[in-house]
């Protein structure tokens, strides 16, 4: 039987438990993780090496209460290496720019525009490089689309990823307009030429706009078209199935010693 101290401990336990699982389900209801693949078409690889693509993979949380974004991080690798399976990745861990933008012209916010940095700084392209013309990530002119920096300048040994993340769903597929927001620029040693590790250019990818605003490859050499992006929920990790089976049994194990008394 139980004494009254072993009731009272096992009621606090219960309420416990009550109260973690409770908690845990109102941030599931809000807060979501998930993975991210962009994939940027080297065009000037499409002929000798079709696979040579620019690949960021990462991950994110996204409030949809608050839609905010959180904990971007993942990885891009240098496509002059050669295709993702044997290529260098450089890690991307500090999500710098959360950027709320209206892609349909309804006045209505229905995205973000998030970046994620190598270094903890948003310096990616040289401004004191000679052929620094059309300005900073954030400063200046962004690019002749309007969405980042210089093409082909000295860089700062930094680089970046964009994403887009729809409000609504963000594993929803993006429209034209929206993948105009992507973007990435690698300015690390070695990420263009030369090869041996100490060289100052960049490579960098986004869509660009001709004269006349028709879609054309932006960034560097010729620049990569198409792009694309992928987001879905990210699979819970196995270790968070057994803590939430664990909760479950024991919940059950207090339940039945209470039925006892």
């Amino acid at each position: 039987m139980f004494t009254y101290a072993s009731k009272t401990r096992a009621a606090f336990a219960l309420a416990g438990a009550v109260a973690l699982i409770g908690s845990a389900t109102a941030a599931q209801a809000t807060t979501t993780t998930y993975d991210v693949t962009q994939v940027y078409n080297q065009v000037v690889y499409n002929s000798s090496h079709p696979d040579w693509d620019t690949w960021f993979v990462g991950s994110f949380t996204y409030d949809s209460l608050t839609q905010t974004v959180s904990n971007l991080s993942g990885k891009i690798n240098q496509a002059m290496d050669g295709g993702p399976g044997v290529s260098a990745w450089i890690n991307l861990d500090n999500q710098l720019s959360s950027i709320a933008v209206d892609t349909n012209g309804d006045s209505i916010n229905d995205g973000l525009v998030v970046t994620v940095f190598k270094n903890s700084d948003t310096n990616v392209f040289n401004p004191n490089h000679p052929s620094y013309s059309l300005g900073s990530f954030f400063g200046g002119t962004f690019g002749t689309n309007g969405k980042m920096g210089a093409v082909y300048t000295a860089g700062t040994e930094n680089a970046f990823a964009s994403i887009f993340v729809n409000l609504a769903d963000p594993t929803a597929a993006l429209s034209q307009s929206q993948l105009n927001y992507i973007a990435y620029g690698d300015c690390t040693p070695a990420a263009l030429m030369p090869r041996n590790g100490s060289g100052t250019k960049c490579m960098a990818g986004w869509n660009g706009f001709d004269a006349s605003g028709n879609l054309v490859p932006g960034g560097t050499m010729q620049g990569t078209l198409t792009n694309t992006q992928t987001i879905t929920a990210a699979v819970p990790e196995p270790e968070n199935y057994a803590m939430f089976l664990a909760g479950l049994g024991l919940m059950g194990f207090i339940a039945r010693r209470r039925r006892t008394v």
